[in-house]
């Protein structure tokens, strides 16, 4: 049997070479269904390499003989990305999905997955996953991939997945009395400022620029301010404006503060947290007795912890092995690849997290676990079952475009720094988030 050279394409940064790549594939399959070793090729296109895919490759063939499954990777693992070349991947996507010669399995994190859909360019796999029996659905984690529902259907489907989580000083709290389920940032300003007063310098949050406060917020709250299907922004709009006024009040206040104040002067800290291990490490690095909470939000919002994918993957809807690309999808679901040491995040299974939960719950008990800098940690019970209750409502998730964020972070500092006012940097981000969106 003829060993095929290199099984992971590097994608070349122009564009015609990305789109070869991919027809190349792609005519593979449409003119030799059985492949040059026998076997139908399927291919998946990712952003960049990485052992997880190494790992996926060989468990998805070794399972599915008859299936030679080729990785296309814009990016070697570990290599730099350069000025623009973000830009120009995207751009290397869009070009071979318009036409009609992508991948069969496109990994999605930061393409445009609305645009793709508004086009009909991917597969709704509602039917495929509803009529799938090999699948226990029982034991998915369904409100994440509720979440990742656009437009009526399920179009991509997270490998993995983080969480941001806002947590606060269970000791210092104790008599706060915060309504998390209700409470907005103009409560969180109004509870920390009468918390944080006569406590030399004690603040709500430390080494926390008001920029990335902004950002966050619209993170948070991204849909209010971008139409996404329409390309239309609402950054100069009188409640973003009076949002710039509300952050720099704040920090006028004295109640947040991006300088460093040192161990056991703030309140509350934002956090990402990546797997089941940071649930205890992550909180116990900043408190002794940390508390996860809801974050403050808006009304119309929930304060849930925001859900952001390791990996989204969706099926291109003219793949001509839908078949095969729904079986890669249901394996990337399978106990099996969850459970590759290789892969990122908490786990699409309900089962295997818990099951993580709790054994790092017993070496608490045992004394035998130990935090990133080594020191032993105490943690009651209720941390656990606060976390595994927080997990299952969990239903905070946009799609969102990092341009529009960092936009926002950039011209808002020209208010914060005194430079502009609050309604001049509003334009200056609708412009260039309008600018940006229908580019």
């Amino acid at each position: 049997m003829k060993k095929r050279m290199g099984k992971t394409i590097i994608a070349a940064l122009v564009i015609s070479i990305a789109l070869a790549a991919c027809s190349r594939a792609t005519d593979t399959v449409g003119k030799n269904p059985a492949g040059e070793e026998g076997k139908t090729v399927l291919t998946l296109s990712v952003q960049e390499a990485s052992p997880f895919y190494t790992a996926l490759e060989r468990k998805f063939e070794a399972k599915f003989p008859d299936i030679d499954l080729i990785i296309q990777a814009y990016k070697q693992a570990g290599e730099e990305w350069k000025a623009g070349e973000i830009e120009e991947y995207r751009k290397s996507v869009n070009t071979a999905l318009l036409s009609g010669q992508g991948p069969d399995v496109i990994e999605m994190k930061s393409l445009p997955i609305s645009e793709y859909i508004a086009k009909g360019l991917l597969l709704n796999m509602d039917s495929s996953l509803s009529g799938d029996g090999s699948i226990k659905k029982e034991d998915l984690q369904q409100n994440i991939l509720d979440a990742a529902r656009e437009n009526g259907g399920l179009y991509a489907i997270p490998g993995g997945f983080s969480l941001r989580a806002f947590i606060g000083d269970g000791d210092a709290l104790k008599e706060a009395d915060i309504q998390e389920k209700t409470w907005t940032w103009q409560d969180f300003a109004e509870i920390a400022k009468k918390l944080t007063q006569g406590n030399e310098k004690v603040f709500a949050m430390t080494e926390y620029p008001p920029d990335m406060l902004m950002q966050e917020m619209t993170v948070d709250n991204y849909e209010a301010y971008v139409d996404t299907s329409d390309k239309q922004a609402k950054f100069d709009s009188p409640e973003f404006i009076a949002l710039l006024h509300q952050v720099k009040q704040m920090y006028d206040d004295g109640v947040m503060t991006e300088e460093s104040a040192g161990s056991g002067k703030q309140l509350f800290y934002s956090a990402v947290l990546r797997d089941p291990k940071d649930v205890i490490d992550v909180p116990h690095q900043y408190f002794e007795h940390p508390i996860l909470m809801q974050k403050p939000h808006n009304p119309a919002q929930s304060g849930t912890m925001r859900i952001i994918p390791t990996s989204l993957f969706g099926i291109r809807a003219k793949s001509q092995v839908p078949e095969e690309a729904w079986k890669l999808i249901r394996f990337l679901l399978s106990e099996e690849a969850q459970k590759l040491p290789e892969r990122e995040g908490f786990s699409l299974l309900s089962s295997i997290n818990s099951q993580q939960l709790d054994d790092i719950k017993q070496q608490i008990a045992d004394g035998s676990y130990k935090l990133p800098d080594g020191a032993a940690v105490k943690a009651a019970d209720e941390e656990f079952d606060r976390f595994r209750q927080m997990l299952d409502a969990v239903d905070q998730y946009s799609p969102l475009e990092a341009k529009v964020i960092s936009i926002v972070g950039e011209e808002s500092l020209a208010f914060f720094s005194g430079q502009k006012s609050a309604e001049e940097a509003a334009k200056l981000i609708q412009n260039r988030v309008t600018t940006f969106l229908n580019e």
